[in-house]
């Protein structure tokens, strides 16, 4: 009896411990759970439910890798805590541990704050070189903001005590608990969220090929105006001759402010007006392209250099360089492109340059089988012309690649190098992709394949702030099949709605001059413009003068939006 009263005794005493000590750790615990949810859930289904035709992956994807890091953080926390809670109570002095909740409750506080409240000024992540400094104001506010809770917490614990501060900090996180888990549940409203995509991935697979027969080469740098470019031609003695035997059109207006809408409508002439998600239009303009379906009947080996591919569709596998995925990701990458982006919405303006955000690259973390995925670097194109000869074909051989071009950052200098960002300006990045568009021209003469080849340089649109332009004039060069002559300049008023029939004509043998022969010299050109943040708010323009003239620009008071 003696025994099984001291048992007894002890199995009381031992639940007596437990209910304690849980009792002491659950604000801990549910600070853990709410934290990690807000990071690694909330943070990551709100973002693509915002931006899904951003990211190349779907949620079904995305979902099971989330997860993990929620359920790796929560368990790191929850073990930080316990450890923290044993080193208090056995230097028996628990207030430490009470210390370490008031703290995290008021860093949870500040963080959800920051994150979920204080991001209305976030910087555009454009590639654009983010100057934090400009950010003061921002900065401040981030400090008041802590500085109050802060202050709040300290009036709570003195008006109170510690543990009743304790108590009302526990039903407080459960409230930010609440707000967010709304969030999260209200945006499976949009059933697309849940839509499964098809990830067409371009490789490196026949970059360096030519044919004996017939070549198109359609060479997009990207974010290059017009008027600037020849400009810089111009001064360049050493690339005097770079485009003889083109015909250059320097009254050319786009039809998008960006690349997104622009590929496809280059492609096809089909403009994008928002009555769709855009993954439906991209698909719609790719399948229907006169272009695409005119090299398919010539037997050309089709091949396209795009690093964000949004042909969301299996018919992408018609060129020969493009891979369809749905299910490959590099989970550790994954973790860490989150992590850059979780950081720089949550951390306080002051500590947000440290997210490395503009690092930030999802498409890094594709698992490459075959080590060959396509980077869109000026560096590597120019990298690749000068390392690399060209593999011949008997095969009529089509290429369209994309490089960054003038893209932001402005971090190359007119050879190609690598500098700051400080030191860069958009005149030097217009030096280097000249001297890229030339070696990429020279080595088709060198091989002996510049008389059989289309070659089209051209930008998928200009780039603003360039004498008071905007981005609706980009550089259009075209050489077809056995020309020979002086740089040739048109006056034609084209429009990129045009291109896809002017393709199909280079296609026919006809020369780069006798092209847009059916264009009214008067006509009146549309262009769609739209802020970096909102494709889906477009707005209608009218150039009713010379492209490069912004003067001749007019808003029509026609919005496409969704």
């Amino acid at each position: 009896n003696y025994k099984k009263i001291y048992k007894c005794r002890k199995n009381v005493e031992r639940n007596v411990k437990m209910k304690k000590f849980f009792k002491k750790v659950v604000p801990a615990i549910i600070i853990a759970f709410t934290a990690s949810f807000m990071l690694y859930i909330y943070e990551p289904i709100i973002t693509y439910s915002a931006n899904m035709d951003d990211f190349w992956f779907d949620f079904k994807l995305m979902l099971p890798n989330v997860l993990i890091y929620f359920l790796a953080l929560f368990f790191l926390l929850v073990a930080i805590y316990g450890v923290i809670y044993c080193i208090s109570m056995k230097a028996k002095k628990e207030i430490w541990f009470k210390i370490v909740l008031v703290i995290s409750f008021v860093l949870l506080t500040f963080f959800y704050i920051q994150g979920v409240y204080l991001v209305g000024n976030l910087p555009f992540l454009d590639g654009t070189t983010i100057e934090w400094g400009n950010y003061t104001i921002d900065t401040i506010i981030s400090i008041i903001v802590f500085v109050i809770l802060i202050i709040a917490e300290i009036i709570l614990i003195k008006k109170s005590n510690i543990e009743k501060a304790l108590n009302i900090n526990k039903y407080i996180t459960f409230a930010i608990f609440g707000m967010i888990l709304v969030s999260v549940v209200s945006s499976f409203i949009n059933p697309d969220i849940f839509r499964e995509k098809i990830v067409a991935t371009a490789t490196n697979r026949n970059i360096n090929t030519a044919s004996l027969n017939k070549n198109y080469y359609i060479f997009l740098v990207d974010a290059v105006d017009s008027y600037e470019f020849s400009r810089i031609v111009e001064e360049s003695e050493g690339y005097s001759k770079a485009f003889d035997d083109f015909t250059y059109y320097p009254d050319t207006v786009s039809g998008y402010t960006f690349t997104r809408d622009s590929i496809p409508f280059i492609f096809s002439g089909i403009w994008n007006e928002n009555e769709t998600e855009f993954y439906e239009y991209s698909t719609k303009a790719f399948n229907e392209s006169k272009f695409i379906d005119e090299l398919k009947n010539r037997e050309y080996d089709m091949n396209f250099y795009e690093n964000q591919i949004t042909w969301n569709d299996r018919n992408a596998s018609s060129f020969s360089n493009i891979d369809i995925y749905n299910d490959k990701v590099d989970s550790f990458k994954f973790f860490k492109e989150f992590t850059k982006y979780i950081l720089f919405k949550y951390l306080p303006y002051p500590l947000k340059k440290y997210s490395h955000i503009e690092s930030a690259n999802f498409d890094s973390c594709r698992i490459d089988e075959e080590g060959s995925y396509f980077d869109w670097s000026n560096k590597f194109a120019f990298e690749n012309v000068r390392n690399n000869d060209l593999e011949k074909t008997d095969k009529n051989y089509f290429q369209f690649l994309h490089i960054e071009g003038g893209h932001v950052p402005f971090d190359y200098d007119e050879d190609v190098n690598p500098i700051p960002v400080e030191e860069g300006t958009y005149q030097k990045k217009m030096k280097a992709t000249l001297n890229i568009i030339n070696s990429y021209i020279e080595r088709l003469k060198q091989d002996e394949v510049y008389d059989n080849s289309v070659i089209i340089v051209m930008a998928d649109h200009g780039y603003w702030n360039v004498n008071d332009n905007g981005r609706q004039n980009p550089i259009l060069y075209i050489k077809g099949i056995d020309e020979h002559h002086k740089m040739e300049t048109s006056d034609t008023p084209v429009s990129y709605e045009d291109l896809c029939n002017a393709f199909i004509e280079l296609l026919n043998d006809k020369k780069a001059n006798e092209l847009f022969k059916n264009v009214d010299p008067n006509r009146i050109r549309r262009f769609l413009d739209n802020p970096f943040d909102g494709e889906d708010v477009m707005t209608e323009y009218e150039q009713r003068g010379k492209a490069w003239d912004p003067s001749a620009m007019f808003e029509t008071g026609r919005k496409f939006n969704r």
